[in-house]
């Protein structure tokens, strides 16, 4: 998987998650510790989060980690 197909998959489980806790950006943030600007990047696909800010997101929105990206899959190039 490229860092590209990444941020795409991560980007829209975010976007499902985030609509089905009916949790705005700005919520989600306040609920994860980040900034409105990180999850509009990371929503936009402009920047790829760290394992911190994922785990933060994940449990923000009650979810597993793997409903956000899977691990299991390694980046290329």
């Amino acid at each position: 998987m490229t860092e590209q197909e990444w941020l795409d998959i991560f980007a829209d489980n975010l976007k499902d998650l985030m609509t089905y806790a009916n949790m705005t950006q700005r919520e989600l943030a306040d609920a994860a510790g980040l900034s409105d600007t990180a999850i509009s990047y990371y929503i936009n696909r402009q920047k790829m989060p760290g394992i911190r800010a994922i785990i933060n997101i994940a449990y923000a929105l009650d979810c597993e980690v793997s409903e956000l990206i899977d691990f299991g899959s390694r980046i290329i190039g």
